[in-house]
């Protein structure tokens, strides 16, 4: 099928089935997963994961976690940085050992429990944020915690998928992989503190252009860009790219026209081909999945991350209701733990077999989570559920 007709119709699908999935009232993230499960090779077959769709699904990706950067402000986020530390490294070390530990008791060797353990310790920062925009719980104090454990979680998930490369490629990357982390520290420092007032400058000065649409492309070259930069930092594109929407949070928010067209657009388009490409990662041959192994690490998947998310929050937040939801929230993993079990299948650390079963629970903690965020944010009492912020 010709690439543009793959693309139409799988975001014509997925807006449907999200639209059923929202007025069923659930974040309607599922349904454009659920698009892209159908169209698939997991059942028809119609649409596969091309250039295309791969190159407009990471745009998807990094507009989806700028616009997210753009609801909030960095003092807000500062505040929350020290709860989101103790959420991150409790949820990544909780999974870690029991991901590693199941594995050794299931008879596997020690490098393949150890990708088990990786595997379950990193949190979908994508799904996550987008949880909480559907559920307009994003500015919460939850939603808060959610996103700097998350951000927070992604870098450490970048570390240890550096660990595990050089545990492949042998020990004389120990070295490269302490350089790599230093070159991040460094593009962290920097674009916070010289490229904050650069970007902010480009951008105010894009508002004095004669052309109305300037101050728009630049707001999205500058997400983009900074993403690049990122990654060649050796971070996620993600971090980036939110890191730059924290940065003109406040710039931007001021022209509301400029802020509803960039969500739009993210929304309409970029971010809904993100998550319908998701759903085209469903095996289309899961006669080697071990359903037994599968059902175990889903569950270790969703109590041990609930569980180090709660311990993490609970001194903090100092409500138990509310420390929970934290953890569920951190629950979805996603497009770091994909990266971590294709590079450990091309380096021959993990079976065909154990691939395509930590595929799936990677996609079935996405698919489950909103389904229990939303209702956990429901069964709070009046007193205790955060009011719906605005976008």
């Amino acid at each position: 099928m010709e690439p543009l007709v793959s693309l139409v119709l799988l975001l014509v699908t997925a807006k449907l089935l999200g639209e059923f999935v929202e007025r069923a009232g659930f974040s309607s993230l599922v349904g454009e997963i659920a698009a892209g499960g159908l169209l698939g090779p997991a059942l028809l077959g119609i649409v596969t994961m091309d250039d295309t769709i791969s190159t407009f699904a990471d745009i998807g990706l990094i507009v989806l976690l700028f616009t997210s950067g753009l609801q909030l402000n960095m003092q807000s986020f500062r505040r929350s940085a020290s709860t989101g530390l103790s959420v991150a490294l409790w949820g990544v070390i909780v999974p870690l050992l029991a991901g590693t530990a199941t594995g050794l008791l299931a008879g596997l060797g020690h490098v393949e429990s150890l990708v088990i353990g990786i595997t379950l310790s990193i949190t979908s920062i994508g799904v996550s944020l987008r949880s909480l925009i559907d559920l307009r719980q994003l500015k919460s104090d939850i939603g808060l915690a959610i996103v700097s454990a998350a951000v927070i979680d992604d870098v450490i998930g970048i570390v240890l998928l550096g660990s595990l490369s050089a545990l492949a490629l042998g020990g004389g990357q120990v070295a490269g992989l302490a350089i790599a982390l230093l070159l991040a520290a460094l593009f962290i420092g920097l674009l916070l503190t010289v490229g904050r007032r650069a970007i902010v400058w480009a951008f105010n000065l894009s508002r004095e252009a004669h052309t109305h649409e300037m101050s728009y492309s630049v707001a999205l070259v500058l997400g983009l860009l900074t993403a690049v930069l990122s990654n060649v930092a050796g971070l996620h594109y993600a971090i980036g790219a939110f890191l730059a929407g924290l940065i003109l949070g406040d710039t931007v928010r001021s022209d509301r026209t400029l802020y509803d067209s960039l969500f739009d657009l993210a929304f309409g388009f970029f971010v809904t081909i993100f998550f319908a490409s998701i759903g085209l990662l469903f095996p289309s041959d899961i006669s080697r999945l071990s359903v037994t192994l599968f059902i175990v690490l889903f569950f270790l998947a969703m109590i041990t991350k609930t569980a180090g998310g709660l311990a993490g929050a609970l001194p903090a937040l100092k409500n138990y209701k509310k420390s929970l939801l934290v953890g569920i929230g951190l629950c979805p993993r996603g497009e770091v733990a994909l990266v971590v079990v294709k590079v450990s299948l091309t380096a021959g650390l993990l079976s065909a077999a154990l691939f395509s079963t930590l595929t799936l629970v990677i996609i079935a903690t996405v698919l489950v989570t909103p389904f229990i965020l939303t209702w956990g944010f429901s069964a709070m009492s009046p007193g205790q559920e955060p009011p719906p912020q605005p976008r």
